[in-house]
């Protein structure tokens, strides 16, 4: 039996440590990114059409035009060009809000240049703020557009139409009106409006004074060429949706195998993500049957990612006009503003935008703790130390026990090494007397796994905190952290700076990854060794091992660790001094 026990603690301890190793491998070594090409663009001439559609077709294949993301690009080498040079190219109608800065181009009236201004690229003063959506022509064209495909061949607005306005520009005090007529029967009149933040309305008004009844399709689409470098691993970046009652997730490496993705939802939303910011549509929530589709298609400029929906048919008597709303969230996940767009909105779990992964659970409360402990302290490391001391407390009776038993452990030591020396290769005598010395002195071996294994879900729900939070991007710390959400920036390898040598970047440790891995070996010798040799030599690697392979996480996790280490050294030596003075006594 005691057999049997040893080797359900050595699969729980192989079981931890592959998850852990696997976990931090995909952290490390992300996954290729598309590759960009410079060939040629094809020209507006040669560009493919919308085609006619049946109603069948409609109905059943979820057909969303997808403006071709080099449709427009005539004239344009296989140069990138930049953002102020493609912006240059038609006329824009500037967008000025308090968090975002940029235009919308007026053919197609397409959301295509945008900056967010409360963020920037690096911790630099004059580093450039976050870009979000490009024009075509650029290396990462971004943008988002709507429009009305129909089952007759009208002429309706798409990526190419040239609206018409008065308005020079759209603040949140005043939105944008634009106008088209297609000059047989329909006229379209689309306002355009946005909030202090980052979500976009758009509602479109169309008048029918033909003399025939006309059935049209609403789309809205963001679309992406190309992937630009970004940090890939616990998080999803690619094209994400809430449809039909459950969250769909393409990375773009399963979107390149699988080319498309269509669904039928009522209420949802569906867009492209990235880590911190997005662009993602919200469709009416109560309209049935809505087709949301994820595509992924080879273009001359490269890959050409695309979220779209398709509303269900809108019929126009003559005379009549029909009014469609949509919306387009652009921007940072900024997680209590999303929560506030789901509740006054009424968009269907908007919260899940933010990649909370399995333990949501816990991970959103953990997020709401830190963010209310960093509104306390002003420093979001003094929140990290204080949430992980109150997790320590939280789980001290349980520790404390587990403790107790390791504390006895060690003190049959030499009882077990005379054990082993007394009944030599008898492995089935040892384990039987091993057993009944654990029973008399009221042991159970494997009750030291039980705070790791509760400490799981918390490890990886704060690691996925720590890792999603824009709260902690960029946020410092003291001394030498200036980014929590990065690596510690130092290298013991190089003696902080001082020594000029190239060296792997595996062997770039900070001073923090070497003091959680110090305070790791330090806890370690406290507890009983393992009576196997072989388990035993590995337990020891251990605090080397983590040391190299959570060194380059972000520094708020490993100084969460290495602080929690320490909790747990105090609280054991709390314990051994209680037990010595009950001796004493």
């Amino acid at each position: 039996m005691e057999k049997n026990n040893l080797e359900k603690r050595n699969l729980i301890l192989a079981v931890i440590f592959s998850a852990v190793f696997l976990f931090i491998i995909d952290a490390l070594f992300p996954a290729p990114q598309p590759v960009v090409t410079t060939t040629q663009p094809t020209s507006a001439s040669t560009a493919p059409q919308a085609p006619i559609l049946t109603a069948e077709q409609i109905a059943d294949q979820s057909y969303a035009p997808a403006p071709n993301a080099v449709s427009t690009q005539n004239n344009i080498t296989s140069e990138k060009m930049t953002r102020e040079q493609a912006v240059e190219k038609y006329r824009h109608i500037s967008i000025k809000t308090p968090s975002l800065s940029g235009s919308l181009r007026l053919k197609g009236a397409r959301l295509d240049n945008l900056l967010l201004t409360k963020y920037r690229e690096t911790l630099a003063a004059d580093s450039p703020f976050i870009t979000l959506l490009s024009p075509v022509g650029t290396a990462y064209p971004f943008f988002a557009e709507f429009g009305w495909v129909s089952t007759e061949g009208l002429a309706l607005p798409n990526a190419e139409t040239p609206w018409q306005t008065q308005d020079t520009e759209l603040t949140p005090e005043k939105p944008l009106t634009l106008t088209w007529d297609n000059k047989n029967g329909l006229k379209f009149i689309r306002q355009i409006s946005v909030d202090d933040n980052y979500m976009f309305t758009i509602s479109d008004r169309i008048e029918n004074y033909g003399s025939k009844i006309v059935t049209l399709f609403n789309y809205g689409l963001v679309g992406r060429t190309n992937v630009p470098p970004s940090q890939r691993g616990a998080v999803l970046e690619g094209m994400v949706g809430y449809l039909d009652g459950s969250l769909k997730e393409y990375a773009y490496m399963k979107m390149d195998k699988e080319e498309q993705a269509s669904f039928k939802t009522t209420g949802g939303w569906a867009g492209i993500t990235d880590k911190y910011w997005m662009a993602v549509l919200a469709f009416d929530q109560k309209a049935p049957n809505v087709t949301v589709k994820f595509s992924e298609q080879d273009t001359a400029a490269g890959k050409h990612y695309q979220a779209d929906y398709l509303m269900p048919p809108t019929v126009i008597e003559p005379g009549d006009a029909v009014q469609t709303t949509g919306r387009l969230f652009a921007g940072a996940k900024e997680l209590r503003l999303i929560d506030d767009y789901e509740k006054d909105l009424g968009i269907q779990r908007f919260d899940l935008t933010v990649d909370f992964g399995w333990y949501y659970f816990l991970t959103k409360p953990f997020f709401f703790i830190l963010s209310w402990f960093y509104s306390l302290f002003g420093n979001m490391g003094l929140a990290i130390l204080f949430f992980a001391f109150l997790l320590r407390l939280a789980m001290f009776p349980i520790a404390n026990k587990s403790f107790e038993n390791m504390a006895k452990m060690k003190e049959l030591q030499p009882k077990l090494e005379a054990l082993r020396e007394r009944y030599g290769d008898d492995k089935m005598r040892f384990n039987q007397e091993m057993m009944e010395l654990y029973r008399v002195n009221n042991i159970n071996p494997a009750a030291g796994c039980l705070p790791m294994l509760i400490q799981i879900p918390v490890f990886f729900s704060l690691y996925k905190v720590l890792y999603i939070s824009l709260e902690l991007r960029q946020a410092p710390f003291y001394g030498w952290i200036h980014d929590l959400s990065a690596p510690d920036p130092t290298s013991v390898f190089t003696l902080f700076g001082l020594l000029d040598w190239p060296i792997p970047n595996a062997l770039n440790i900070g001073v923090w990854p070497v003091l959680m891995g110090l305070t790791m070996w330090l806890q370690q010798q406290m507890n009983p060794k393992a009576t196997d040799k072989t388990q035993n030599m590995i337990l020891s690697l251990m605090p080397l091992m983590m040391t190299f392979l959570l060194g380059h996480l972000a520094s708020g996790l490993v100084i969460y660790w290495t602080w929690s280490n320490i909790l747990s050294i105090a609280q054991q030596y709390a314990l051994k001094f209680k037990g010595k003075k009950k001796e004493t006594k």
